[in-house]
């Protein structure tokens, strides 16, 4: 409410102020959206109190938005960017950060804050602490397994750790944890390395793990427990299944799609 402080609040005024500052900051319809869902409910509380005589909430009706269909690797061109790092002084590290965006589907900030007493290597498990301190395990294969284990070695040979970050796993050059912004370096390195032309950041290996998992037959309930979506409808966004694909699911297990025997 702050573009109305020391003026009289009017709803042409309200419907006149989100429309400039909605062009002067280009907000898309989804920002919109979320800042009439905020303001609706401001309103209602004023109108409850008394202090509006009309309750203003109910006049606004919020725009409609596509969701866009999240980037997704193919599973050849994820391969190919897991195979195709060079080797240097970081690699062991970096190839550990791609395992964990794909083989897991963590989100680059899990990933950054991932400590030692974080892997389970008996069980071959992950502890995550998600969103909201939320905590969930992820299972980890064999590709994990294996770069783990070239770069728990060189993890403290490579780097120095700052004070108070010896458990971290993932380490910047400095010693400190690895950023989101160095996470995603190293992803768009790797899509360069690999020959990946489009834009590729760590949240699309993450769709490329629901979407490979998907595509291999995972119910979607497990996928919500891997990924840890507080709700099913966030995981729903990731069923993109190209029209041709589809055909050929039908065709290939559904038996009146088969030709009939001549």
């Amino acid at each position: 409410m702050e573009p109305f402080v020391g003026r009289p609040l009017t709803f042409e005024g309200l419907q006149a102020e989100l429309a400039a500052l909605s062009q002067a900051r280009e907000w898309q319809a989804i920002t919109v959206a979320r800042k009439l869902s905020a303001l609706r409910s401001l309103l209602a509380f004023l109108h409850r109190q008394g202090l509006l005589a009309e309750d203003w909430s109910q006049l606004w009706e919020s725009p409609r938005f596509w969701r866009k269909v999240p980037t997704y690797l193919t599973p050849e061109e994820a391969q190919c960017l897991l195979d195709s790092y060079p080797e240097g002084r970081h690699s062991a590290r970096n190839r550990l950060l791609l395992e964990l965006l794909y083989s897991c589907g963590l989100r680059v900030s899990e990933a950054c804050a991932l400590r030692l007493d974080d892997i389970l290597r008996t069980e071959r498990m992950l502890r995550i602490w998600g969103k909201g301190q939320k905590l969930r395990w992820v299972p980890y294969g064999r590709s994990v397994e294996e770069v783990l284990t070239t770069y728990e070695p060189l993890r403290l040979r490579r780097y120095k750790p700052k004070k108070g970050t010896e458990t971290i796993l993932l380490f910047s050059q400095k010693g400190g944890p690895l950023t989101r912004i160095q996470a995603y370096t190293i992803v768009t390195q790797a899509a360069r390395y690999a020959g990946i032309e489009r834009p590729i950041s760590p949240h699309a290996l993450r769709h490329s793990y629901a979407t490979h998992l998907l595509l291999a037959g995972m119910d979607l309930a497990y996928l919500q427990q891997l990924l840890g979506h507080a709700s099913l409808t966030t995981t729903q966004h990731y069923l993109h299944y190209s029209a041709g694909q589809l055909g050929q699911v039908v065709a290939q297990y559904h038996p009146r799609a088969k030709e009939a025997p001549k």
